[in-house]
């Protein structure tokens, strides 16, 4: 077995394509490209945040001081318009937002109720909504200057004010960690991520030593050593395994790495979330996925020992590369937590465990019944693997 393992082994690390996909892109290419997308949706927002925004004001001598509150405002530059039509100033890229002041509309602290104010703008993109998320503040603080002169005029208090704006204050006292809410979203990302590379890493290393053997008539010649069967599944079935996990692993050394050389150190790095996650829990992740690579690996040695051509196999390996996606975006999910329903479902199981495990609220004996439960599933699995290798009628499928 050993041999067999060995060998196939050696020709996986032989072939490029295996090199490229299983180690060079996730650990070179891959986060190089996610770092300079990274890099550049900051720095567009930056951009965003610090662009000169183009605004047209119509009768806005109706209510003294909200021009000046824009034109004082670094990043707004006022501009005038050639004609009534808005739509064309804007559509055209003339201005970037109108505001006018209806006819018959003043300042709220003299004619005391409420004006309008009409905002023209193009609003499609996430630029859009940053440069008028600017506009809006700027708006604020004007509205804010109006209720405090409308207190005047009513003899109010800015305590009275306030209570006139906002009865009742909500204030928050969250008594969740720092890790616990950035867990909550980082959890279901990082376990899809991993899961994810866990499946994939399985699939072509199973097509080649599986339908890829078989292509290359090199699987009769196997059969005819005197090594058992039940042996020859579990030496292909370790070399897919080593693989996939080889794989996940490479890939979360590669991500540490790199995200330590691109921050300089680890200065941009939010490294209090990261140092309160022990080494232990880090370990659980990697123990999970052990189990669950093994499911995946059995499922795909068979569909590719199944398949009687290197196309058959891939159409199958489409399908079974859903059953690793679909129960993940479970953990998603609002209110879906790990218990003792939950942990008795394959993949939802170990996404929500990675999930806990990350925001540091796991339950560690729920942790133990969702191994023994993905490992009963994964001997299963692996069990059927070695029978159905033994059927002539598969290896021999015409």
């Amino acid at each position: 077995m050993w041999l067999i393992y060995k060998k196939e082994i050696l020709e996986m690390l032989r072939d490029k394509r295996t090199l490229i996909f299983s180690i060079l892109l996730p650990t070179l290419i891959f986060p190089v490209i996610f770092f300079f997308i990274g890099k550049f949706t900051m720095d567009k927002t930056k951009e965003a945040q610090e662009k000169e925004i183009n605004i047209a004001f119509v009768n806005t001598v109706a209510m003294p001081g909200l021009e000046d509150l824009f034109t004082k405002e670094k990043g707004f530059h006022k501009k005038s318009l050639e004609s009534d039509d808005f739509e064309s100033a804007i559509l055209d890229k003339k201005v970037d937002y109108i505001l006018e002041v209806p006819e018959g509309n003043g300042l709220p602290a003299l004619v005391r109720k409420q004006q309008q104010i009409n905002l023209y703008y193009k609003g499609s993109s996430r630029l859009n909504n940053i440069l008028t998320s600017r506009v809006n503040k700027v708006m604020e603080a004007f509205n804010n200057a109006q209720r405090r002169q409308l207190g005047d005029a009513y003899n109010l208090s800015n305590d009275n004010v306030k209570a006139f704006n906002k009865p009742v204050e909500v204030e928050r006292k969250n008594f969740a960690s720092k890790r616990e809410k950035t867990g909550e979203m980082v959890g279901p990302m990082t376990a899809y991520i991993l899961i994810l590379l866990a499946v994939a890493g399985a699939m072509y290393p199973a097509l080649e030593i599986g339908v890829g053997e078989k292509e290359r008539g090199t699987l009769e010649t196997l059969l005819l050593t005197p090594m058992r069967k039940s042996h020859i599944v579990l030496a292909k079935f370790a070399v897919i395994f080593t693989t996939s996990f080889l794989s996940v692993a490479v890939t979360l050394l590669s991500y540490l790495f790199w995200t330590y050389i691109f921050t300089m150190g680890g200065k941009a790095l939010n490294l209090d979330f990261l140092s309160n996650i022990s080494s232990f829990d880090i370990l659980l992740v990697g123990v999970l996925l052990i189990p669950l690579t093994s499911i995946f690996a059995s499922i795909m040695l068979c569909a590719s020992i199944y398949a009687k051509n290197m196309k058959e196999a891939q159409a199958y390996m489409s399908p079974i590369m859903m059953m690793g996606f679909l129960p993940v975006i479970v953990a998603f999910v609002p209110g879906m937590e790990l218990n003792w329903k939950t942990a008795m479902i394959p993949v939802t199981n170990v996404a929500l465990a990675m999930k806990d495990l990350i925001k540091g609220t796991v339950d560690y004996g729920l942790i133990g019944v969702l191994l023994i439960s993905t490992l009963a599933i994964a001997g299963g699995m692996l069990y059927f693997a070695t029978q159905f290798f033994k059927k002539e009628k598969v290896l021999f499928r015409s």
